[in-house]
């Protein structure tokens, strides 16, 4: 099938229109309890900024722990996260409901506040309450839950708000790209957005559909438009000058800029606290993985929360590049390249999914233990970031598609106290991590550019499989090892 869409001169203004209207903003929905299949309201957000390099982070606050999406090495910032009393928050910029006077509280300052000492809606209303007298620094949308199962939508200007709650509403469910409703209607920056996303979400909540699963492999990873549906992918046909199978996602739900997912889970209604959790994409979300957290489970593996980099999103990062290939196309993704990934990271991702499934049913309604908790997120780090290494070898056997870059991946087997390890091409001099398999940092050690091998003796490691990651921008996937003492 081949087919066109429209002429020329009209693609060319709607893409033009959609870039002017769209940069660097996220899309978001609150989810309440009687929407969900389970019973449990959700948070979803889309994040869409220019620094590619996300992490997630657990944090104490003045009351309350909690874990959030930051940058990476961000301390003074929450973007989307959980805290233990059952406090989930997170949100998107609003361009149309600006006042004339700009207040003093930043959007990632004001929910670390709000993650480290609210636990209801309501606690969170009076903060908001409080801000309106000294003024916000950007307007946003702030969704947010709640232990209660209230779950709410802000749309809070510099020095006001309005306030929408889900069971107010006639289908239970909020969505917003980066306008309010409540604001100027001559400038809804991102409707094109809003409109895929309702036209997603709106049939699914009628027929009962809306889960993790439904809003991470849907609405994180849509690559559609209202008059445009190309699933099932790969997509066949032609978009006005691209090539086969390719399609622009400068305004779509997962967008050139969008660099993490996140999927906050609440409790039932009158439920404790304990089984809140998060579902984390870092990276595009059409080309990641979800990893389980729960604030339970404490600091975070360096999988997730590395010395400068997340390991997981640096891979995913890698990922983004094999789909996004072409370099006169660099805002368009390869269907038949993202087809091919998301068929194997599809039996994968449903692994994910069961093992929470399966440990919630056994834990108690209190949730899971530091210990279980910890167990299960490093498990899931590991899966994931083995799947995302994985696929480069079954890339080098599938003969029609070409790898990236030619650096092979091998697993080296040391059998005494010295690993010998091949240096790419591309390494850069810098320190090299070390993480276990369950995505903990457990070593370091330094390379020079132009090495071509590096001897390294890994004292304190016992037995098992180990990966290396080198040092920034050497554009090479990380290396495999098992060590046998």
């Amino acid at each position: 099938m081949n087919v066109r869409f429209g002429f020329r001169s009209f693609c060319i203004l709607h893409f033009a229109f959609c870039i002017l209207t769209s940069s660097f903003g996220c899309t978001i929905g609150v989810f309440g309890p009687d929407a969900t299949t389970n019973g449990r309201p959700m948070l979803w957000k889309n994040r869409d900024v220019s620094d590619e390099n996300q992490e997630v982070r657990y944090f104490t606050g003045p009351k309350y722990h909690y874990v959030t999406d930051v940058y990476a090495n961000d301390t003074l910032n929450a973007w989307a996260g959980i805290n233990e009393a059952g406090f989930a928050i997170m949100n998107s910029n609003s361009f149309n409901i600006m006042s004339r006077d700009k207040g003093l509280a930043d959007d990632g300052n004001i929910m670390s506040m709000a993650l480290g000492t609210c636990a209801t809606v309501s606690e969170f209303a009076s903060l908001m309450d409080s801000l309106n007298v000294i003024g916000r620094e950007t307007p946003a949308n702030f969704g947010v839950f709640d232990s209660t199962g209230t779950t709410s939508m802000f749309e809070a200007s510099n020095l006001y708000y309005n306030r929408y709650d889900c069971d107010e509403d006639t289908i239970g469910l909020i969505l917003r790209a980066n306008y309010s409703m409540s604001g100027n209607p001559n400038r809804m920056t991102g409707i094109e957005r809003y409109e895929r996303a309702m036209q997603l979400a709106v049939p699914a909540r009628h027929e009962n559909r809306i889960d993790s699963r439904f809003i991470i492999q849907t609405l994180t990873r849509d690559i559609g438009r209202t008059f445009l549906d190309p699933y099932p992918l790969p997509f066949a046909g032609t978009y006005d000058t691209f090539p086969t199978g390719y399609l622009p996602i400068e305004s779509t739900l997962c967008r050139r800029t969008t660099r993490s997912a996140e999927v906050m889970v609440g409790t039932r209604p009158g439920e404790p606290a304990g089984r809140t959790m998060m579902w984390v994409l870092l990276g595009t979300p059409d080309v990641s993985l979800p990893v389980p957290v729960w604030v339970q489970g404490g600091p975070l593996p360096g999988a997730l929360d590395g010395s400068d980099h997340a390991p997981i999103c640096d891979e995913a990062i890698r990922l983004r590049n094999y789909v996004r290939c072409d370099p006169d196309h660099p805002g368009a993704d390869n269907t038949y390249r993202l087809a091919d990934l998301l068929e194997h990271f599809a039996p994968v991702e449903e692994r994910l999914f069961s093992m929470v499934d399966s440990v919630e049913a056994e834990w108690p309604l209190t949730g899971p233990t530091q210990e279980q908790a910890t167990a299960l997120t490093g498990d899931a780090c590991s899966i994931v970031l083995d799947t995302y290494l994985h696929f480069w070898d079954h890339l080098s056997r599938e003969p029609y598609t070409p790898i990236p870059d030619t650096t092979p991946t091998t697993r080296q087997t040391v059998s005494r106290d010295t690993v010998l390890v091949g240096l790419p091409a591309s390494v850069r001099a810098g320190t090299a991590r070390v993480f276990d398999a369950a995505g903990r940092q457990v070593a370091t050690f330094g390379v020079q550019g132009g090495q071509r091998a590096v001897a390294w003796r890994p004292a304190g490691l016992s037995s098992g499989n180990y990966f290396i990651v080198f040092p920034a921008g050497s554009d090479a996937r990380p290396v495999r090892f098992t060590l046998v003492r």
